[in-house]
């Protein structure tokens, strides 16, 4: 039983003895390391403001990208990959184009939508747009003109409608973003036409004014009596 208890109190002496080497040790290595870490960090801004390349992309191993202990970003992309905006009249048919391009090395086909087009207080507009293909395939390379259509018979002026022209490939949405703003008549080009009186008009002399000339009943007569021969 005593030898028990003496082999249990040396190995708890021992364990004492290897904690407070290891607390010395890192009391006495931490200065040491701050000091390290602060000559480096040092070191790699005066080596980026002097055009060189600093030591974590300059030694093997220490770049940050050729670390796997931590799985990537994920990057979302964007609400609208592009934005139209259109002014229109009410009670005006709209058509609005765009083309829709290939820009990577193999083929893509693209699904076509759109979303219900809806008033600022969240409102459906009278009538909702059409599109005129729902897919488009493309060559790399390769564009092709989409055009979407609106009814604006029943619209008010003054109304901003919103909406979304959604690309999908596979998985992911990508969004045109198209604000239509309705105006009214008074914006519309006015034309208005003259009198055509006043271009029957004549001058006789100098002593008249112009005058409106009467239909030449006496021409007129001549032609519809039938000839005596």
């Amino acid at each position: 039983m005593d030898n028990r208890n003496n082999l249990t109190d040396l190995q708890q002496t021992l364990m004492d003895s290897y904690k407070r080497m290891a607390d010395m040790s890192m009391n006495t290595m931490k200065p040491f390391m701050e000091g390290m870490a602060e000559n480096v960090s040092t070191m790699n801004r005066t080596m980026s403001e002097s055009g060189l390349p600093n030591l974590m992309t300059a030694i093997p191993g220490m770049s940050a990208k050729e670390s796997t202990c931590c799985p990537p970003e994920p990057k979302c992309p964007p609400h609208c990959i592009s934005t139209i905006t259109r002014h229109a009249l009410e009670g005006e048919r709209i058509v609005e184009s765009f083309l829709v391009r290939n820009s990577c090395s193999t083929e893509k086909t693209y699904r076509i939508g759109v979303r219900e087009l809806k008033d600022q207080d969240g409102q459906m507009a009278p009538s909702q747009p059409v599109m005129n293909k729902s897919s488009v395939t493309l060559a790399p390379g390769a564009r092709e003109r989409v055009v979407m259509m609106v009814d604006l018979k029943s619209a008010n002026s003054g109304s901003v409608y919103t909406t979304e022209i959604v690309l999908r490939e596979k998985e992911i949405n990508q969004n045109i973003c198209f604000k239509l703003i309705v105006e009214g008549h008074s914006n519309l080009h006015q034309v208005t036409p003259h009198d055509e009186k006043k271009y029957r008009l004549k001058w006789q002399d100098w002593r008249t004014h112009f005058y409106c000339e009467p239909p030449k009943k006496r021409e007129a007569n001549i032609r519809e009596t039938p000839s005596s021969n």
